[in-house]
């Protein structure tokens, strides 16, 4: 049975711009555009949310 996961956690900006499939730097331009500021360290998960709101979910990861 194939399942999706999903754990709230804290994550680096550049793991959100992979799973979105954009660079880093295209990333930050987007957040700049969106008017999405982030205090520096790792993106608590109530920033990870309000990022995925403006530019969209990833797909999920589907575990065998």
């Amino acid at each position: 049975m194939k399942e999706t996961l999903n754990f709230p956690r804290a994550k680096t900006r550049r793991e959100i711009a992979n799973e979105l499939g954009m660079s880093y730097h295209t990333l930050y331009r987007k957040l700049k555009k969106n008017g999405i500021e982030l205090p520096s360290g790792l993106v608590n998960p109530e920033n990870v949310k309000k990022i995925y709101a403006a530019l969209g979910y990833p797909l999920p990861i589907k575990l065998n």
